[in-house]
């Protein structure tokens, strides 16, 4: 065959597959049906998409794993571990036929900036975060997630309505353009999930506060008051399921724990061993101001460790001097969320606390809390203070509630 004759038997191939895949076009793929659609509402669209961010997802691991550091851009990516560069252009953006002209409407957006060909916005780029001073993009995403948990999005997709993210933790969730909005249930979340002044002005406690319930009336001087070393909310114990809704997995309010009542409204969060939201390694003074015979604490971790090691301790001061209180991974606490179908999952030590199964349906995790107790040797010597202290391994221990007697 000639070449003029080749090139009329390809132009004919490509009418004929256009005019097919017209025909194909089903009801509800209205935004599809221009070859300059900018998003498209199909569910068969976002099933593609959703597949491609689970390679991204395990892509950005590898790479976290071989380098110890996130890349700057998604386009790191490529070569090693991504050997397909398609894979970083939503399948939808890749039938528009030009991710140039795709992406011409987010140019002045930072986190669309990534030099390679790529459709996804990367929440977790080094650019200069314009409305603070000094801050990256991914300094802010990493206020989000030190106030919400790893269900913040790092990479999300615009080819979409609902639009698709990413989340630190794997998860993948549509939602309005304003992610955040799926995680307000009270008037007082909107200011401050939605104020960039509000995280930048406020330390992590002043934040936390905001979003957090308040002290029960009810609450006695047994369920000790940790308002003020709150860092985290208690959407750090939720997850986000494939439609979007925060599963709310952690008990609230004063709350019964075996015979123990609880004051859970918050969690004291320690850092980890390359643990991906800025933490502290130890909060000091907790106070505690009570003679007692015994005292409770409600605990997790977020991470495994090897068996036995010692992952935090509480350094308990008291009027007989200094006691501390070493929780070892595997004998004390494990990681938060598990399969409850797996045996192997229910080894010891028995959690204080599972996850009801009408809350574990949509997301297959179950979330777990232990109960450390400690026994006063001398019951009538007053406690002062607690320090909670981070051993710095791969897993992050969080504190939720401490109960005396």
């Amino acid at each position: 065959m000639n070449p003029t004759a080749s090139l009329r038997h390809w132009r004919r191939a490509a009418v004929l597959l256009a005019a097919a895949c017209q025909l194909l076009h089903l009801p509800g793929r209205a935004a599809e049906q221009s070859p300059r659609a900018k998003y498209s509402t199909s569910p068969a669209d976002q099933a593609q998409c959703r597949r491609q961010l689970n390679l991204i997802y395990g892509a950005i691991q590898q790479y976290r794993q071989k380098h110890g550091m996130l890349p700057r851009w998604l386009s790191d990516l490529v070569p090693d571990p991504l050997a397909d560069p398609r894979v970083l252009v939503c399948p939808f953006v890749q039938n528009f036929g030009y991710l140039k002209e795709w992406r011409k409407d987010f140019v002045t957006v930072p986190v669309f900036g990534d030099p390679g060909d790529c459709s996804y916005s990367y929440e977790l780029c080094l650019e200069p975060f314009r409305w603070v001073p000094g801050w990256t993009t991914r300094d802010y995403k990493e206020h989000q997630m030190q106030l919400l948990g790893l269900g913040v999005p790092i990479v999300r997709c615009f080819a979409h309505r609902p639009i698709l993210n990413l989340g630190f933790d794997g998860s993948i969730y549509p939602s309005p353009s304003e992610w955040e909005d799926n995680f307000v249930t009270d008037p007082k979340h909107r200011s401050a999930l939605h104020s960039v002044h509000w995280l930048a002005t406020n330390t992590p406690n002043q934040t936390a506060l905001l979003i957090t319930a308040p002290r029960p009336p009810e609450a006695g001087a047994g369920q000790i008051d940790l308002s003020p070393h709150y860092n985290a909310t208690l959407f750090h114990l939720s997850q986000v399921d494939s439609s979007g809704q925060v599963i709310r997995a952690c008990p609230e309010g004063l709350q019964p724990i075996g015979n123990v009542r609880f004051d859970i409204r918050g969690l004291v969060h320690l850092a980890g061993k390359n643990f991906p939201i800025p933490f502290p390694r130890s909060v000091q003074n907790i106070g505690i101001h009570s003679r007692c015979a015994t005292l409770y604490l409600l605990h997790g971790t977020c991470l495994t460790a090897p068996e036995g090691e010692v992952i935090a301790k509480y350094v308990l001061h008291h009027e007989n001097g200094t006691t501390e209180i070493p929780i070892a991974y595997g004998e004390a606490v494990r990681t938060r969320w598990f399969d409850p179908k797996r045996k192997a999952e229910s080894r010891q030590p028995t959690p204080a606390w599972v996850s009801p199964p009408e809350r574990v349906a949509t997301i297959s995790k179950a979330l777990r809390l232990y109960v450390h107790r400690w026994a006063n040797p001398n019951p009538g010597a007053s406690v002062h203070t607690l320090d909670f202290e981070s051993l710095m391994t791969e897993s992050a221990p969080f504190l939720v509630a401490i109960t005396v007697e």
